[in-house]
């Protein structure tokens, strides 16, 4: 990490979540120094609460992007993510700034956000995925999760305890370098970029366990295969990607 404390963005993606939204922003808001809010074609009154709160508040460093229809947790990161890595290009943001993802809904415990910097900061780590505390959640939940989790910890070389989680900080030099391996369908961003950034050799922990205040699930038994799907695929698509730059690179040296 840089001698100076990296500056604190957060990613918030909102579908249909009008109700809550406005509570998660003023919280969250005096904690980051840049946030992004993705409205994911909300139906219901989110993106006219959020452009309201924006008016009120008149934030220099809050912007919002916007689909027209939904397209899915993965497309919404993917898009604000996508834009972080043009500013870091462009050197607006630095490699070592941090990324936050909260969710809209209120299920992330922010009074966690100081800890997870410090700790993300102390132990020069490139990307913490919070531990949820799912001891609350139904046992069909706990079980999927465990599943998935063990599945991911197969592919990714490394002990994942809560794969799933969207309570994440990131490096945003990882994160830009992970962007090139994987994409994300509907909720399928969460898992491979775990994968992703452990296969790419980064530090990554998965073990420091928040509270959930709020217990929400829009996840189905299609999105859980959908998941256990991209998690192979994120990871032979590294390979791949990475063999066919290798074997590229060897005429080059070859003849020096």
């Amino acid at each position: 990490m840089s001698a100076t404390m990296p500056r604190r963005l957060a990613v918030v993606p909102a579908y249909n979540e009008a109700a809550t939204v406005e509570a998660v922003l003023d919280q969250l808001t005096p904690l980051v120094d840049d946030l992004t809010i993705v409205d994911d074609g909300s139906t219901d009154a989110t993106r006219v609460t959020v452009q309201a709160w924006l008016t009120a508040h008149q934030h220099a460093h809050v912007r919002l992007l916007t689909f027209d229809h939904n397209r899915g947790m993965s497309a919404a990161y993917y898009l604000a993510f996508t834009d972080i890595a043009r500013r870091v290009a462009a050197g607006e943001l630095s490699a070592d700034d941090l990324i936050f993802t909260v969710d809209a809904d209120g299920q992330h415990d922010l009074d966690a956000f100081a800890e997870l910097q410090r700790i993300t900061v102390d132990e020069s780590l490139d990307a913490l995925l919070v531990q949820r505390d799912l001891s609350t959640y139904p046992w069909v939940k706990r079980a999927g999760n465990g599943v998935m989790s063990a599945w991911a910890t197969l592919w990714a070389g490394q002990r994942l305890r809560d794969v799933e989680s969207g309570y994440r900080v990131f490096r945003a030099g990882a994160l830009c370098d992970a962007l090139q391996y994987y994409k994300g369908w509907k909720y399928s961003e969460t898992v491979e970029v775990a994968v992703v950034l452990c296969r790419l050799g980064y530090r990554v922990r998965n073990d420091v366990l928040v509270p959930v205040p709020v217990f929400r699930s829009r996840t189905s038994y299609f999105d859980a295969v959908v998941d256990i799907a991209a998690i192979p695929l994120a990871a032979m698509r590294l390979w791949w990607r990475r063999s066919r730059r290798s074997r590229r690179e060897v005429p080059q040296h070859a003849g020096r």
